[in-house]
């Protein structure tokens, strides 16, 4: 199995449209059309780490903020996805 940044990027597009809850669709899916032709090595790990754990309102809860990110989640993918819904939000002002 080939699992270059090209096909892992594809492979992303997908996922974080289909995670299981539309609102993290939504959220997961505009970040990776608009940044994942740009995410590093490192940043698509840990955007797939993000979407194996099985508990997807959790992962939205971290999101939006409504709960604590836990230690091993809180990565700079992450911190860039928060970011990416702040700037989205404010702009919806």
């Amino acid at each position: 199995m080939t699992n270059n940044l090209a096909t892992r990027r594809r492979r992303l597009r997908y996922r974080t449209s289909h995670t299981g809850t539309k609102e993290t669709d939504i959220i997961l899916g505009e970040f990776v059309e608009k940044f994942g032709s740009s995410l590093n090595s490192d940043e698509i790990k840990g955007l797939e780490k993000l979407l194996e754990h099985s508990n997807d309102p959790e992962v939205f809860s971290w999101i939006i903020g409504r709960e604590s990110v836990p230690k091993g989640f809180d990565t700079p993918v992450l911190e860039r996805i928060v970011k990416f819904v702040a700037d989205r939000n404010s702009l919806c002002k």
